[in-house]
């Protein structure tokens, strides 16, 4: 039958018949250690210290330049870098025929020299800040020129600011002394206040009447405080003047009632009260001895 087949474990030769026909017939050939299709082996899994170079078991080693002077690939999504101020000026100057400091292409020029330079308004934040303030503070309620001055300073604000911004508020209307004034006759005579407390209030603002008025009574009827009641405290006659007697036995009757004190103790305990609403020593004393039914009679 031929040359009979060698084993490849004993490498003895044996003999094919009956008895070993089925063995050496079926029997698959070892596997080959085969190469991969890219012809390079894998690394074997090896800590770095215990990997040897060796011709068989190393892949083969690309050779890429390390040329530490050529520039880096431009990043993705990298923004432009922004002029400062300083360059843009530059710009303009060269753009006008300036000294030529930087280069600039033509195109940019030609559309830059009919670009007129002009200065930028800078903003201060102390600046703002006075301002701000002082228009809150004019929100709230009406203030003298003094008062808002003394509320500046005491907040820190630089003295020659607050000066020039009063100033300015005062030509542009935003603050009046006078009417700062009318205001404070006609708050003080709704809350039931006299004319001595009106006086004094407007000493305290250090605000002087205005030249068209002559006296505070000039200024209480300009101020036309007559027609903030709804004829019960204020009217008087056709003078269209404030009854300051009325408006003090009102004040006295909203607190102690429509009696007439007749002991010591309660007419001087009614007496300061009505002083210390700034009414006159005169009306004071008068306001005691009246009630508003007397005023109805009338």
């Amino acid at each position: 039958m031929g040359e009979s087949p060698v084993s490849a474990d004993n490498h003895q030769i044996q003999v094919l018949d009956e008895t070993n026909f089925y063995q050496l017939t079926t029997t698959k050939p070892p596997k080959l250690n085969r190469l991969p299709k890219n012809n390079t082996l894998k690394k074997p899994s090896q800590p770095k210290s215990l990997v040897t170079a060796s011709s068989h078991d190393t892949a083969p080693i690309s050779h890429t330049p390390t040329d530490k002077t050529q520039p880096p690939k431009a990043l993705k999504n990298q923004k432009p870098k922004s002029l400062s101020k300083s360059q843009i000026g530059e710009l303009l100057k060269h753009a006008q025929g300036g000294q030529d400091s930087i280069a600039m292409p033509k195109k940019l020029a030609d559309s830059l020299s009919d670009v007129a330079i002009e200065p930028l308004i800078q903003t201060d934040k102390a600046t703002n800040y006075l301002r701000w303030l002082a228009f809150y503070y004019l929100s709230r309620r009406e203030m003298s020129q003094h008062e808002l001055q003394k509320k500046l300073l005491a907040k820190g604000c630089e003295p020659q600011a607050v000066e020039d911004l009063l100033q300015e508020f005062a030509h542009k209307g935003y603050q009046s002394d006078e009417r700062f004034a009318m205001i404070l006759v006609r708050e003080s005579i709704r809350k039931g206040r006299g004319k001595n407390h009106i006086l004094q209030v407007l000493k305290s603002a250090k605000v002087n009447l205005p030249e068209s008025v002559d006296s505070i009574d000039q200024l209480i009827q300009q101020a036309g405080a007559d027609s903030l009641t709804d004829g019960t405290i204020l009217t008087c006659d056709e003078s269209e003047t404030v009854n300051w007697l009325k408006l003090a036995v009102e004040v006295r009757t909203r607190k102690y009632g429509d009696t007439i004190p007749t002991t010591p103790k309660d007419k001087a305990k009614q007496l300061r009260f009505l002083q210390y609403r700034g009414f006159e020593f005169w009306v004071c004393l008068e306001a005691l001895k009246l009630s508003l039914a007397d005023f109805q009679e009338a």
